[in-house]
């Protein structure tokens, strides 16, 4: 026997083998559970990566790892790949499955697929709560005796049960419940396995695995075993492949998801029909009729409580009574006592000044508006509403080469684009991520820009703000459609998952919007100081006069633009939003006209730094390369194309 695989994915490297692997379908609960186990006095949670993979533990202590939320081992989407390359090269001491009571067939299937690597497992039977509310009961010791191993009621968001189940999992034992296959299967898994003698895995899994084509399963054996004897199995496997009517994955998915039904139908009891007025409005939410006036109801709502209490009420509030007043006056008392006129002009210049054009303006302008879409997207998200607007735009994502799983990273780009452009993992296929890059590259406000737009528009006429939104969703529509006919390739399937729909929960809400714009305060903040101070230097020394002279030609002649619109670009491909309020901060210089088809560029323009780091690693140097010249040229082609749009359509924002 060979030394132990090392893990494929960077995620997991680094964690030790032994740890408590935590498996379950998405909207279960995991990481909430992951969470309250780990505890502050576990050490430092490292997080890595949008599939949700993260770890926590101290030297000599119990480590958790919090793997993707899956519903199969035999799938090739990025979070099975992630969960298998775990299985198979953490070792893991505990297996801890997180079910689903709202949905327990899919969880147990799951459950009974982990089973196969034989280690010690526990399960934790969460939402029993929200189950109850549908009209089922979860026998939980019944559930214990069916598959053999410690199982747990828990409530995650109120920690019910978690006490219990950190007992539990002192105790762990491997799963007594097997799926029985069909005779002409068993015989041939069998005939895999016994190749695999001498493996330090279970050979039935593993077995299991090559039969349904896993891509990681095949270096594994050859690390342990050696060439010769991965290249029989691997012999074996794919002829039993090509033997079978059915691809063995989706025949095995099958088994165990048939086997996960009659466990659950013996310990599941319905109570009553489980419906409710939420369920009625979930069901019309996803309907390709009604659905469309809810979105746009909830799309208004958004808009006002973004566009207008957020960026207008509150924005407006702060500057006047906060940061005017009482803020930059106390700074400039603090600075004056400074004797360098350099440094003092460097933090208190109006328009370049770290303070006034960079901290000032970060959290009087997009820190406020920041956290009132946090917490409208919160609300979607936890509510169940998100995925129902998945099922509803899957049509119209068709139109431009995604499904309706491509909701999640374009919806996600509103709140980052840098993070939605990781969140293009969930995608299927290599052509659907780089459809949705090119989208998020091109068209989509992250939440800070989005949010000082929205405050540059308030002083407009409404027909600006459906120019610049309509123009927007226009050449999405556009650029989308043709990359989906000119890229080679095919989209993948969209099955996602439909949590059910509920009042949204104030704590879960409250949490998702602080830590996502604390998150934001932490990682934006520095940028904008040292955006504004480069800008000082840049402006104090000519390099801007310089630079304006040599842009001159594309931004007044191209596209009418007086030059101060340069160093707004320049803040721009800094970082989108640091670019958004230094337009807010200069507007005056700015006709309507000259706004509208500024913010329009911005859109359009190369993202923020972070993001271009990002899709170079995500994309490769050649793809990463080609879009970015692409979007680059578009946004100077889409800003020159909006004077004869607003004559075609006789807008003026007089």
């Amino acid at each position: 026997m060979g030394a132990f695989a090392r893990p494929r994915d960077m995620r997991l490297q680094g964690i030790p083998l032994g740890s408590v692997l935590l498996l379950g379908p998405l909207q279960s609960g995991k990481t909430t559970l992951f969470g309250q186990l780990c505890g502050k006095a576990q050490g430092e949670v490292l997080l890595a990566g949008t599939s949700h993979t993260a770890a926590c533990g101290r030297r000599g202590e119990t480590w958790f790892v919090d793997l993707p939320g899956v519903t199969t081992l035999f799938a090739q989407s990025e979070e099975e790949e992630v969960t298998v390359d775990a299985l198979l090269t953490l070792h893991p001491g505990t297996l801890l499955v997180v079910a689903d009571a709202r949905n327990l067939r899919r969880s147990l299937a799951l459950a009974l697929m982990a089973g196969q690597l034989g280690v010690p497992m526990v399960m934790a039977v969460n939402f029993l709560d929200e189950a109850r509310q549908r009209g089922q009961s979860v026998d939980v010791s019944a559930l214990s005796q069916e598959l053999g191993i410690p199982v747990v009621g828990t409530t995650a968001p109120d920690r019910e049960g978690v006490g219990e189940l950190a007992k539990a999992l002192a105790a762990p034992r491997p799963m007594r419940r097997q799926v029985q296959f069909p005779v002409d299967l068993s015989v041939t898994v069998d005939r895999v396995a016994a190749g695999l003698s001498g493996i330090s895995l279970s050979p039935a899994l593993v077995a299991l695995l090559l039969l349904a084509g896993d891509r990681l399963a095949p270096r594994v054996v050859r690390e342990e075993l050696g060439e010769e004897a991965a290249g029989n199995v691997g012999r074996m496997a794919q002829q039993a492949r090509s033997d079978f009517g059915v691809p063995p994955e989706i025949l095995l998915t099958d088994l165990f998801h048939d086997e996960g039904g009659r466990i659950a139908s013996s310990v599941v009891t319905r109570t009553g029909n489980g419906r409710s007025r939420l369920e009625g409005f979930g069901r019309l939410a996803q309907h390709p009729v009604w659905g469309i006036p809810i979105a746009a109801g909830v799309l208004a709502a958004l808009y006002f409580v973004v566009g207008v209490v957020g960026a207008t009420w509150v924005v407006d509030w702060l500057g006047a009574s906060v940061f005017d007043a009482i803020v930059l006056p106390w700074l400039a008392a603090l600075v004056a006592h400074i004797p360098w006129e350099p440094v003092r002009a460097a933090l208190m210049d109006s328009d370049f000044g770290v303070f006034p054009a960079g901290v000032v303006l970060a959290l009087g302008l997009v820190f406020p508006v920041l956290l009132f879409f946090n917490a409208a997207f919160a609300v979607l998200q936890d509510s169940g509403y998100l995925a129902r607007l998945s099922v509803l735009a899957d049509r119209l994502l068709r139109v431009v080469g995604l499904n309706g799983r491509g909701v999640v990273p374009l919806a996600m780009g509103f709140s980052c684009v840098t993070m939605a452009l990781l969140t293009t993992r969930v995608l299927q296929t290599r052509r659907e991520r780089i459809i949705a890059s090119l989208l998020l590259l091109l068209g989509i406000p992250c939440a800070p820009l989005l949010g000082v737009m929205l405050i540059v528009l308030g002083r407009l006429p409404l027909s600006a703000a459906l120019l610049v939104f309509g123009w927007i969703a226009l050449q999405m529509l556009i650029v989308g459609a043709l990359a989906a006919r000119l890229l080679p390739g095919q989209g993948g399937d969209f099955i996602m998952e439909i949590p059910p729909m509920r009042l949204p929960r104030a704590r879960q809400v409250a949490h998702m919007t602080w830590s996502q714009t604390w998150r934001f305060v932490a990682e934006a903040l520095p940028y904008f100081a040292l955006a504004a101070l480069g800008l000082f230097a840049f402006e104090r020394l000519g390099g801007l006069d310089a630079l304006q002279a040599m842009a001159h030609p594309l931004v007044n002649g191209l596209l009418g633009l007086p030059d101060e619109a340069v160093q707004v670009f320049i803040k721009t491909i800094i970082r989108r939003e640091a670019g958004a309020t230094e337009l807010s901060h200069m507007r005056g210089s700015f006709s309507n006209v000259q706004l509208v088809i500024t913010m329009l560029v911005m859109t359009f323009l190369s993202p923020c730094v972070n993001a271009v780091l990002v899709l170079f690693k995500e994309r490769g140097a050649r793809v990463a390369g080609l879009l970015l010249a692409f979007v680059t040229v578009w946004a100077l082609l889409a800003g020159k194309a909006d004077s004869p749009l607003r004559r075609w359509l006789g807008v003026t924002f007089d």
